[in-house]
């Protein structure tokens, strides 16, 4: 036997808030539920590989992991770091991933063979809260607590400059320039300034820019295009232009807390800003106005969107918690993820059934990598494979142990009935709209009872679940009617509703109650009152469209007058000039 079908319930849409273009673009990501997972340590920085797999790297602890953007299962792990490690980003290429450390060194690993290529140990001890690689792929930019910006050069392992100069504080943005220009960067300070830095000038004139932000700087971004460039810190979120000089074009203070990361969508058509009040606001890139706000259960520490077409929104929180929101709604977790830590149980609970009876090690995905850095640590990672769990299933015929090439099916459950489903599944109209009007009553959604409606008269069975009422269920039903048969929405449906009313019952005589006399009395009011408002509307309509076809009248007279006068005119200076 199959499902029953259950009442779809549409919710109208209010007469002043209709959807916009943005409404609809980013309704599906801000309403999906989102997957969550746990990490070591607090999630500080995600980044997207610009690749096509557009691997999602993820900054906690003492370590940068890996994920699959369509599976979220774990790629790759790196471990190399003593200390708290920061900012792990990967190169144009993808196919080098880079990052600071609480213990000053910056380390260059191969994504492929999960190697320590590189580290630079320049910075001394001071934590590196900031490195990304030039867009020419050959260099690295990074920024200290020493209050130094640095660049390194990937092929020699070098310092090629250091500019100690530029800030008076800790520096903890960095933005590279374009690949047209790639020895440009932004850099932003606690010192409340960002510089606009040219690293192939001499010392005293390397800075090309400077911007007062007014705040400790959290965040820099900057376009593709290098015209616009944008700086976050405390409650602000300032927009710069570049090219004209540097002069500040908005300033938005849409959190109510510090704003701690920015970040761009694919395209580049939206900004987005997350901070301490858990909230991430999405900006018109063009316009700079809020066009959707996602709220989360924590802090906000970092955020990336997953491209193409912004697919999926990734945001990092204090706690150890990192979030996806999928445009398409759609949570994938692989059977096989081989991350130790537990998903979270505090913010949505991530749960798969194949594992719940199953779980296997995969000791392929965990590797740490050996450097003299870290000889004396130990990895987290278990060294010994990890014992099969498996759970007994108890059968007539005995114990049976299911094996990993047992396949499970899953419990096909059918859906809970609402109290008017079950009573429309048995074919009971009248009960059907009594529980509708509990439920709707009890929710505040009166659209149940209009989708309730729309169905029993797609079942012509409207009429039979109005007729044989009595007055305190017939007061409902006409109260209903009075109050919601003007808005636009309802109309079609409540019209209906009411000629029936006015059929199956005579409340002229003194067989119904006063209540039900007066409702039905104020319900012909506020038909007539509508009624009215519209032939007021029309006449409006009419004596506009009166006025407007007159003046397009006037302006064909005014304009074929200047034409006949132009003529006249030609025509009398031919005749002067043929009889010169």
């Amino acid at each position: 036997m199959t499902d029953f079908k259950q009442l779809q319930i549409e919710r109208p849409i209010d007469d002043g808030q209709a959807l916009t273009d943005d409404d609809i673009y980013w309704g599906p990501l801000s309403t999906s539920h989102p997957t969550t997972l746990r990490e070591y340590g607090p999630v500080t920085t995600i980044d997207i590989s610009p690749t096509r797999q557009q691997w999602i790297s993820i900054t906690d602890s003492t370590r940068v992991q890996i994920y699959s953007p369509d599976t979220l299962s774990l790629v790759r792990s790196f471990y190399s770091f003593k200390d708290t490690a920061y900012c792990g980003s990967f190169r144009s290429d993808g196919r080098l991933v880079c990052a600071g450390s609480k213990d000053g060194i910056v380390r260059v690993f191969d994504f492929e063979t999960r190697t320590q290529l590189r580290h630079f140990k320049e910075h001394q001890g001071s934590p590196v809260h900031c490195t990304q690689f030039s867009r020419d792929k050959t260099y690295i930019f990074t920024g200290s607590d020493d209050r130094t910006v640095r660049v390194f050069d990937l092929a020699t392992e070098k310092q090629l400059t250091k500019f100690d100069h530029v800030h008076t504080d800790y520096v903890r943005a960095l933005t590279p320039g374009s690949a047209t220009n790639p020895h440009l960067l932004l850099s932003g300070s606690y010192d409340r300034t960002m510089k606009l830095i040219d690293r192939r000038m001499s010392n005293n004139d390397n800075v090309l820019m400077n911007f007062d932000h007014g705040d400790q700087i959290e965040s820099v971004l900057m376009y593709a295009n290098e015209t616009l460039a944008i700086t976050a810190g405390g409650l602000y979120l300032k927009v710069w232009d570049l090219l004209g000089g540097g002069r500040l074009l908005a300033s938005l203070s849409n959190h109510h807390k510090s704003i701690l990361c920015t970040g761009f969508t694919s395209e580049q058509n939206y900004i987005l800003s997350g901070g301490l009040d858990r909230h991430v606001k999405i900006y018109d890139a063009s316009t700079f106005r809020v066009v959707q706000t996602i709220t989360y259960p924590d802090a906000v520490l970092s955020l990336a969107m997953v491209g193409p077409n912004d697919r999926a929104l990734c945001v990092g929180m204090p706690g150890g918690l990192w979030s996806v929101k999928r445009r398409d709604g759609k949570q994938q977790i692989s059977s096989s993820s081989s991350s130790s830590i537990p998903m979270n149980s505090g913010y949505e609970s991530i749960k798969n059934e194949a594992n719940n009876d199953m779980i296997s090690s995969n000791n392929n995905s965990l590797v740490p990598i050996d450097d003299e850095s870290t000889n004396d640590t130990k990895s987290t990672a278990s060294s010994g494979s990890r014992k099969t769990k498996s759970r007994r299933r108890f059968f007539p015929s005995g114990i049976i142990t299911p094996t990993t090439t047992d396949s499970i099916a899953s419990a096909n459950r059918r859906p809970r009935l609402a109290p008017y489903d079950n009573y429309l599944r048995k074919f009971r109209a009248s009960a059907a709209l009594d529980a509708a009007f509990t439920t709707a009553l009890k929710r505040r959604q009166p659209d149940i009872v209009l989708a309730l409606f729309k169905e029993l008269s797609r079942r012509q069975m409207l009429k039979q679940a109005l007729a044989g009422r009595d007055d305190l269920s017939l007061l409902k039903i006409v109260r209903f009617l009075q109050k919601h048969i003007a808005h636009t929405t309802y109309m079609p449906v409540l019209i209906e509703v009411a000629h029936l009313i006015s059929y199956l019952y005579d409340f002229s005589t003194a067989s119904h109650s006063d209540k039900n006399n007066k409702a039905m009395d104020k319900l012909k009011r506020t038909i007539h009152d509508e009624l009215q408002f519209q032939l007021e509307l029309m006449k409006t309509k009419g004596v506009i469209e009166i006025i407007l076809a007159a003046s397009s009248s006037s302006t064909t007279t005014l304009a074929e007058t200047d034409l006949v006068s132009t003529t006249t005119t030609n025509n009398n200076n031919n005749t002067v000039i043929s009889s010169l």
